[in-house]
């Protein structure tokens, strides 16, 4: 079952349509309005809209919960928030969507930190139609005298929007390759086996598919791919974050480098072959995806270690070694 969330503001028909899109996509068990509380002009907007969404957005023996809060407060949004969020989520179960079209910034902010801490919770805006359709037309009189009084307009003192100390985990290499062969074949893969064919190797080898599953099961923790089961094989999906990312990757792969063939050797071979008191895992790890000009500034004495490391000259490490001793002469 599904919860809704949406804050008013000065919207009226565009949390109209939000809503009436969910309608057809999810069980709507619930809706909360959550209305701007403040004695202003726009307080006054949103316990307007809020009356008049109420009577519309009744439906049978349900009738959408009112809460008022202050949007400029991000320590007053984030603990309503937070607080609905536990009830929703942990304690009934439900998946909750947040409309955060109508609200201001630092409200926007808190909700975002809010909904990293649960699962089940997404954030959605509905754009206007017509984008801009309430500015004046540029060139004319009309709208000079207000571009000038809204860029000159003072603001106050900053409002810091507060971050966790737990970030998201960057992918690692492997993660990373996975995810831009994906996006390059449409962001989807019948089979791990078809991943693994993608990225050069083999799919018959039961210490390859062991290991690419290990990987894909990181991947699905993260909330980047997703399962879906079919009649013989698990297809491999990117998620909406899992697509923005892998086009993320894949772009500066073009440009720096980073998953290209100029650095394409596999960590597993490097940890294998390697003493352990040249490079750890984690120097590996960094090594492989770390662009060219990053390659430059390995200290010179590392990159010796790595080419003596070898006695075989024609080998796949061997010769990175030496590409790698021939950057750092740059």
């Amino acid at each position: 079952m599904v919860v809704l969330m949406c804050l008013v503001g000065h919207d009226y028909q565009r949390i109209i349509d939000g809503v009436n899109y969910w309608r057809l996509k999810e069980p709507i068990e619930a809706i909360y309005l959550i209305y701007d509380k403040k004695r202003d002009p726009f307080g006054y907007a949103s316990r307007r809209n809020v009356k008049d969404l109420e009577k519309v957005l009744s439906f049978a023996d349900m009738k959408p919960k009112i809460l008022g809060i202050d949007p400029q407060s991000y320590e007053e949004v984030f603990t309503s928030i937070y607080k609905v969020l536990k009830l929703e989520v942990l304690d009934n179960r439900r998946k909750v969507l947040i409309d955060v079209t109508s609200t201001t910034k630092e409200a926007y902010g808190a909700i975002l930190i809010a909904s990293l801490m649960f699962p089940n919770v997404q954030v959605y805006v509905v754009p206007p139609e017509d984008r801009g359709w309430y500015l004046p037309e540029p060139g004319t009189p009309e709208y000079d005298e207000w571009f000038n009084k809204v860029r000159m307009r003072r603001g106050s003192k900053p409002q810091q929007i507060y971050l966790p100390g737990n970030r998201l985990q960057h992918p690692s290499y492997d993660e990373m390759r996975i995810l831009v062969v994906l996006i390059e074949h449409g962001g989807r893969a019948d089979s791990v086996k078809s991943i693994i064919k993608w990225c050069g190797e083999n799919p018959r080898n039961p210490a390859v598919k062991n290991r690419y599953s290990r990987l894909i099961s990181k991947l699905l923790s993260r909330g980047l791919v997703k399962e879906e089961v079919s009649t013989k094989t698990k297809r491999i999906t990117l998620t909406g974050f899992g697509k923005i990312l892998a086009k993320s990757l894949r772009n500066i792969s073009k440009s720096q480098g980073i998953v290209t063939d100029e650095f394409y050797f596999r960590r597993e071979e490097m940890v294998e072959a390697s003493p352990k008191h040249v490079f750890s895992r984690d120097q590996i790890d960094v090594a492989a995806a770390r662009d060219i000009s990053s390659a430059r500034k390995l200290r010179r004495s590392e990159v010796y270690n790595l080419v003596n490391m070898r006695a075989n000259k024609n080998s796949n490490l061997a010769q990175l070694a030496k590409k790698l001793e021939n950057l750092a002469k740059l």
